[in-house]
């Protein structure tokens, strides 16, 4: 039987359990809306119910991948909650990332819960969940993410914890190699990250199509589209998932190291 342990991509956790509705007031009725409660004074912010919703929602992933065992014969081991750390290395090869998110109404509980669970949890410093999710899964783990950067872009297994997916993913090493790469050309809206301006993934995938797929293809890709080599490499390394370890710790993606073995 092969021994699969379990990692968790926790910031969606949190960001899931911030927005519920279901702590506003403390009391719901019978159909699970709020009461309208008069309390006067803005009561201070009691975080243990959704710390008990965080901590079920780490439960539920984790029975899901126990019961998904007996099909597949595995053993399950170590299980890895991960969340990000208050900051990361992409902020400061970009300043821009993530600029283009609004804040939320919710942003004080998210505050508090991410406070509470890098704190209860694991993180790494200066990265995101992202990156050490996606080097235990290429080693065998378990992955459970609602981020489709991580199922698509990354080699292994994959739960897709979205309440309207909840489904097993297996992405092979040349899917994802694939998804990388027209991330590299398309970047990621919801990061901010603009990569080639005005290409989406569509667009990426006829470009490699147009041009071919190795970093020196991408690479004219680039510079027919206006932009310099330094560009690239700044863009490469906000969509990378394969930059960081637990022994070298980060280390940035390299256009002239990818160039040499083409």
């Amino acid at each position: 039987m092969k021994k699969r342990d379990i990692v968790i991509d926790a910031d969606h956790i949190a960001f899931l359990v911030a927005k519920s509705k279901t702590y506003k007031s403390g009391f719901t009725d019978d159909d699970g809306e709020d009461y309208d409660c008069d309390w006067g004074e803005e009561p201070e912010l009691d975080l243990e119910p959704y710390k008990r919703h965080f901590k079920a929602i780490v439960t539920d992933y984790v029975l899901t991948a126990e019961v998904e065992s007996i099909a597949y014969n595995w053993t399950i081991g170590k299980t890895r909650v991960i969340m990000s750390d208050k900051t990361n290395f992409r902020y400061e090869i970009y300043p821009e990332y993530k600029d283009n998110r609004s804040k939320m109404p919710e942003d004080e509980v998210l505050d508090a819960l991410k406070k509470w669970a890098r704190k209860e949890y694991t993180f790494v410093k200066n990265c995101e969940a992202d990156d050490v999710v996606a080097y235990y899964v290429r080693k065998g783990a378990l992955g459970f993410t609602t981020d489709k950067d991580l199922f698509k872009g990354v080699e292994g297994i994959w739960y897709n914890c979205h309440y309207m997916h909840r489904n097993w993913i297996r992405t092979s090493k040349a899917s994802a190699e694939h998804f990388f790469k027209c991330q590299a050309l398309a970047g990621d809206g919801v990061d901010g990250i603009p990569a080639i301006k005005g290409v989406a993934l569509r667009g990426a995938e006829k470009l490699l199509d147009e041009y071919g797929d190795s970093w020196s293809d991408i690479l004219q890709i680039y510079l027919d589209k206006g932009y310099d080599e330094k560009y690239m490499q700044t863009m490469i390394r906000l969509v990378a998932m394969n930059q960081w370890s637990p022994k070298k710790g980060i280390k940035l993606w390299n256009l002239k190291k990818e160039l040499k073995k083409c």
